[in-house]
């Protein structure tokens, strides 16, 4: 990994940031994801969640989301949250809500105020867009070859299976804080609301990974 790390490092900052913003651009019809297209052609369609800011969330998602995060925003959002795990007073408590606290440890939203909440939104959001994107063009080989064509890289070089996340953990924190900024000026471009309400779709897959009845949540 080390290895593959050093060769594609001069490209997998600009790889990255086309696969997750790419739906930015004007053309979108050759840009957005599934997911997104569904959104806005259909509307939010979201059933009772009305926030990106999710109420539970999996540790190894979480850790996803923190590769977008500024520095000072991840620390701001890690303390949002409380992890829980099968050591935690409160397991039983939350395997009732959260089955899938019984696969892997849950990051469960602490109580915030209202301005808490704002202040977190947006980057959140953000992060999760940019994951989400990026786990669908990782699971679809097809489409990440045309994203990195785009990118001018070739993504055959990298042998099958490689996970883009945890070489995007191995670049510098300078380089992913320009990963960042440049993430931000594009969302920027599309507009707060439209992020949140996309985001709020990336929301209710996680609940359904965990196990949750979102259903109830209507």
């Amino acid at each position: 990994m080390l290895r593959l790390a050093k060769y594609v490092k001069p490209y997998l900052g600009q790889v990255l940031l086309t696969i997750a913003l790419l739906f930015a651009q004007a053309n979108a019809d050759l840009a957005l994801p599934d997911y997104l297209s569904r959104i806005v052609n259909n509307g939010i369609q979201a059933g009772g969640i009305e926030s990106p800011l999710p109420t539970a969330i999996r540790q190894s998602q979480m850790q996803r989301v923190t590769l977008f995060l500024s520095d000072a925003d991840s620390q701001r959002v890690l303390a949002a949250y409380t992890l829980v795990d099968s050591a935690s007073p409160d397991y039983q408590k939350l395997l009732a809500d959260v089955p899938g606290v019984a696969n892997e440890p849950v990051y469960t939203l602490n109580t915030l105020s209202s301005e808490e909440r704002a202040a977190l939104e947006t980057p959140v959001a953000q992060a999760l867009l940019a994951v989400s994107t990026i786990e669908q063009a990782q699971s679809d080989p097809a489409k990440l070859a045309e994203l990195g064509k785009a990118a001018g890289f070739d993504v055959s070089k990298l042998p099958p299976g490689t996970d883009l996340f945890g070489m995007l953990a191995t670049l510098s924190p300078a380089m992913r804080t320009e990963i960042g900024n440049s993430m931000q000026q594009k969302f920027a471009a599309l507009g707060d609301s439209a992020v949140k309400q996309a985001a709020v779709a990336v929301v209710k897959s996680e609940y359904t990974a965990l196990g949750m009845n979102t259903i109830a949540l209507q």
